[in-house]
């Protein structure tokens, strides 16, 4: 990709010309070459940073959509995709519960309440979202989360809102994987909606 600023810069063109000394009998200066030189750099740098706003843009975009596959596999009781979405050594820190580390003491965890309940999580903003290198955050709030026994039996409301921290890892394929989640409410529970 060209970057627009080296495209639509007249100077640069110019002084290029010259060095080529190209249509022109110019004599070559050093100030020619040292101006050349100059803006050359200066616009290659922009460039590059202009680049890596769109990569962290798009990075953004990418950890943001993997939290919406998040609640929609959950919601769809499909825990293969929601497995998906975690790395192998990913850490599961769910409210009055010990951690889950790795990827099998997730499924152990969660396999029961995905073959026994309909789960309805809705996550209604994700507040932030940053990416430093390799590593992406999500900061979730006005999450509410319910289950409602197969078998029959009222919906019971785990949490009516809560907030959660994801912290999100580029895989060697490019793709982001889930490696910590942790969430809590942000209200009190009512007794017996563990």
């Amino acid at each position: 990709m060209e970057c627009p600023l080296i495209k639509k810069n007249g100077f640069i063109k110019r002084k290029y010309m010259v060095l080529k000394n190209e249509g022109k009998n110019e004599k070559i200066t050093s100030q020619d070459f040292y101006s050349f030189f100059f803006a050359l750099s200066f616009l290659v740098f922009n460039c590059n940073q202009q680049k890596q706003t769109v990569d962290i843009e798009a990075d953004i975009a990418a950890i943001k959509e993997t939290m919406k596959k998040y609640e929609a596999a959950a919601n769809a009781g499909d825990l293969d995709s929601f497995i998906s979405l975690w790395a192998e050594e990913g850490i599961r820190m769910p409210t009055d519960a010990p951690s889950r580390l790795g990827v099998a003491q997730i499924i152990e965890e969660l396999k029961p309440i995905y073959e026994q309940f309909t789960i309805d999580i809705k996550i209604t903003s994700i507040d932030e979202a940053r990416v430093f290198g390799d590593i992406g955050i999500t900061r979730c709030n006005n999450i509410s989360l319910a289950i409602t026994p197969k078998a029959g039996g009222e919906k019971i409301i785990l949490f009516q809102d809560a907030k959660a921290l994801t912290i999100h890892k580029r895989q060697s394929d490019g793709n982001w994987k889930i490696i910590y989640d942790c969430f809590n409410s942000n209200v009190p529970l009512k007794s017996g909606t563990k």
